[in-house]
């Protein structure tokens, strides 16, 4: 090959070589062509369902949840919750199950979705009644297909079944949930049949001929519409389905499902959510543009030959001249080359090239010149970070030999504050961390009045009335003790005694704590923001952490005591479970 480029003319060799090249070329385009645009067909394809699946997917988890909940009140509700029709007095058992009665029957008719309720529980009482709930004996249930489903958890979601109801059969899907008495004894089993059709609407969409499958946790079929046969060859893709959302080809030659080899399998999957809901598209269709588009891909790349070959010698050495150029110069670029020497009298492509070429090298010497700077201050902040973790226990260290001292000088109070310095520290740096736990803010507040207390003696009164559920909460450290040193600082000034309670409670999704004092109060014009010599500051740096982590959801009102003397402040933060700071702002559902 090497010899060849050296023997003959290179005229022959470009318009031989060249031609050769291009037909090849062409066949390969056409079928890379064909390849990736049927690839992006999948892709867009799956992109367009996985849109619209999930957008499925969060229609049917909000019905399904919405039904959950119904369940839950419900079998919390003191009529279900307290059933039991044992108490051998006919009149009062007939009468708990019409109120039973009355009141799921009044569920179903509140949720359009519930077409009936089903109640399987022991000694059933008969009532003649049309109603939609169906007492039924606990016994029976065992001999329903899907007992296996709810014999070992206590709520589940049933796939589409059809039942019998007084005016008729109906499709539904169910979702069951065992009931306990107060005692804890298992009470019954409640299952809200939901309309079939509801949940095959939501699943559906705007698509009227797709072929789609919810499946619950354990990969069992929910409902379905398309193809019934989607049904029994599930099963054996299931493994294909990984945790999250995503589009796999699929061979499905030898199945029934809809007459086709392959087909697109696309599924939405949400990491906190028990369904999967998955649609299969057959591949033929989604890439049957592509043999059209190969086709005129044929026609334009004969054509681009002849045409490549008439301009290739006309233009060849043009084309090349500049990029041999720039090749040179960057062949022989260095950190410390001079200037780039390329024309620049080009003012087309090449110019432009040109000319980034040189901002490219510029932009390089900066670089240079930064990572240099930026590794000269990166080791000055690696020393000053070392020198950081010594004064932590550079401070406890001393900490400790002070208390050791007043110890040895007989100073006890002076000792106990020391040590209550310490854990305050100790706190309040908590390892570099912005939260901390509302248990050990109260910790650090704490150790602050013990020291105000030993000063004051009896006549400071200190009460925290906070639930021991909300001290794993977590809030912005040094949060209370400011307000606590303001009332003790300002509020008592020139007093001998006076009282500070802390409470702490839930409202909605948010914690509230207040902090009540019986001291003077606020003075006018206490906000204004006129800058003071002292006084204020810690305040100020409360407030202005809290807007910076939560923003104007939450925050702290201050006021005067309407009734009394004394001024009461009022923190509202979320119901935050862990101290990831790029999570604030965004409350948990509470825990209690």
């Amino acid at each position: 090959m090497k010899h060849m480029f050296k023997k003959y003319p290179i005229y022959y060799l470009l318009y031989g070589g060249f031609s050769s090249f291009m037909v090849i070329l062409l066949v390969v385009v056409i079928g890379l062509a064909y390849s990736l645009s049927a690839q992006e067909m999948v892709k867009n394809t799956s992109y367009y369902q996985q849109n619209v699946l999930n957008e499925l997917y969060s229609k049917i988890g909000i019905q399904m949840r919405s039904i959950e909940q119904i369940s839950l009140a419900a079998s919390r509700n003191s009529i279900l919750f307290d059933y039991s029709p044992l108490s051998r007095d006919q009149y009062s058992d007939h009468k708990k199950s019409a109120e039973l009665e009355e009141f799921l029957a009044n569920i179903t008719y509140a949720t359009p979705m519930i077409s009936s309720i089903q109640f399987y529980t022991k000694n059933v009482v008969p009532i003649q009644s049309q109603t939609p709930v169906v007492f039924i004996e606990e016994e029976k249930a065992k001999q329903e297909v899907w007992y296996d489903w709810v014999q070992n958890t206590d709520f589940t979601w049933i796939g589409e079944r059809t039942i019998k109801l007084f005016n008729g059969e109906f499709a539904v899907i169910s979702f069951a949930r065992k009931v306990y008495s107060p005692t804890g004894e298992y009470s019954g089993l409640l299952l809200l049949n939901i309309k079939a059709a509801t949940i095959q609407a939501l699943v559906r969409g705007e698509t009227s001929d797709a072929n789609r499958i919810l499946l619950d946790s354990g990969g069992r079929t929910i409902t379905l519409i398309g193809d019934p046969e989607l049904r029994n060859n599930i099963k054996d893709f299931l493994p294909s389905i990984n945790n999250g959302s995503g589009y796999l080809k699929v061979n499905t030659e030898g199945y029934t499902l809809a007459n086709s080899q392959s087909h697109l399998m696309v599924w939405s999957k949400h990491f906190n959510s028990d369904w999967t809901l998955v649609e299969f598209t057959p591949w033929k269709q989604i890439t049957a543009g592509s043999v059209h588009n190969a086709f005129i891909l044929w026609l334009v790349g004969i054509l681009t030959i002849f045409l490549s070959l008439f301009f290739t010698l006309l233009f060849s050495n043009q084309f090349i001249k500049p990029i041999r150029l720039l090749l040179h110069e960057m062949g022989r670029y260095s950190a410390n080359a001079n200037k780039v020497k390329l024309p620049e009298d080009y003012s087309n492509e090449y110019g432009v090239l040109f000319s980034g070429y040189r901002k490219l090298i510029d932009r390089i010497q900066e670089l240079y010149l930064s990572l240099e700077n930026q590794y000269k201050g990166q080791k000055k902040a690696e020393i000053k970070a070392l020198q950081a973790m010594i004064n932590p226990h550079f401070l406890y260290n001393t900490l400790d030999q002070l208390n050791w001292m007043a110890l040895g000088a007989g100073q006890d109070k002076m000792s106990e504050i020391l040590e209550l310095m310490g854990k305050m520290f100790r706190i309040g740096l908590s390892n570099g961390e912005s939260l901390i736990t509302i248990r050990e803010e109260l910790l650090h507040a704490g150790c602050y009045m013990q020291i105000q207390q030993l000063r004051w003696e009896e006549g400071l009164i200190v009460s925290v009335d906070v639930p021991h559920e909300l001290e794993s909460f977590f809030i912005p450290k040094m949060t209370l003790q400011p307000f606590i040193e303001n009332a003790i600082m300002h509020g008592f000034d020139g007093r001998t005694s006076g009282s500070i309670s802390i409470h702490a409670a839930k409202e909605a999704e948010s914690i509230v704590i207040t902090i009540s004092d019986d001291g003077v109060g606020l003075k006018k014009n206490w906000n204004s923001g006129e800058k003071r010599s002292t006084g204020g500051y810690g305040i100020r740096n409360v407030k202005e952490r809290f807007e910076a982590f939560f923003g104007i959801v939450y925050g702290i009102e201050i006021s005067n005591n309407e009734l009394s003397s004394g001024v009461t402040v009022i923190i509202r933060i979320p119901q935050l479970t862990n101290n990831d700071i790029e999570g604030l702002g965004k409350p948990v559902d509470s825990l209690a």
